[in-house]
């Protein structure tokens, strides 16, 4: 999971019997992560047009531990694929002491519903509120609850 000079990880959650196609038309919805991530409060797309590379999108949520401001990320779309249902995004600002932090979401189909992969790749964040094993932690937690809120939708 994590190595010296970067920290990485990849975590899945199945959608049952929810297709691919339907599972990717929610996240290709770059603008809605709002809808499906617990710790995201608004997503708004800042510049550029959804779905395009290069735009950003403006994330909000509550604050960190330890922090009396709320959260805020702006994060720009760096891979847009929708042939094979992936996205990747880059951290480019943000008060949650992420640098250089570049997650991708990827849609597999499945026999009897589909899966939602999310990876990760960050530099050591030199913070005593992150560590691989937290933000593994996290992504886990949060792509359990995007495939349960997709599934109910």
């Amino acid at each position: 999971m994590a190595a010296e000079d970067k920290w990485e990880g990849k975590v899945s959650a199945k959608v049952p019997g929810v297709s691919a196609d339907k599972v990717w038309a929610v996240i290709d919805d770059y603008a809605n992560v709002c809808n499906y991530l617990p710790s995201i409060d608004t997503s708004t797309i800042e510049s550029g047009e959804s779905g395009k590379l290069g735009c950003v999108r403006l994330c909000s949520g509550p604050p960190i531990p330890g922090g009396q401001d709320r959260s805020f990320t702006y994060e720009k779309l760096v891979v847009y694929d929708p042939v094979e249902r992936t996205l990747s995004y880059e951290v480019v600002e943000n008060n949650i002491e992420f640098k250089d932090f570049v997650a991708t979401h990827k849609v597999l189909s499945e026999e009897d519903g589909s899966t939602i992969e999310w990876s990760f790749v960050t530099p050591p964040i030199p913070s005593p509120h992150w560590t691989a094993e937290k933000i593994m932690g996290y992504i886990g937690y949060s792509v359990k609850y995007m495939a349960e809120k997709i599934a109910e939708a």
